[in-house]
């Protein structure tokens, strides 16, 4: 006989809701999109931009803000 855990909310461990998938609520899902925004779940790296990267992300912002 096979048992099965409950799947549970990636930020809160209350069970997960079938609409918020892998979280359990809106806030929940909201808490991990900010997360994200943040920066809190990049990986470290002792890596530096290039110059011509550095470039391209500067020439990108500058073109969606002129969108705007």
């Amino acid at each position: 006989m096979m048992s099965f855990k409950k799947a549970i909310c990636a930020i809160c461990d209350k069970p997960q809701a079938e609409a918020y998938k892998p979280f359990c609520s809106a806030k929940c899902k909201l808490i991990d999109l900010g997360n994200w925004i943040d920066g809190d779940y990049r990986l470290p790296s002792e890596e530096v931009p290039s110059d011509a990267e550095i470039l391209d992300i500067s020439i990108h912002l500058l073109q969606n803000k002129e969108k705007s």
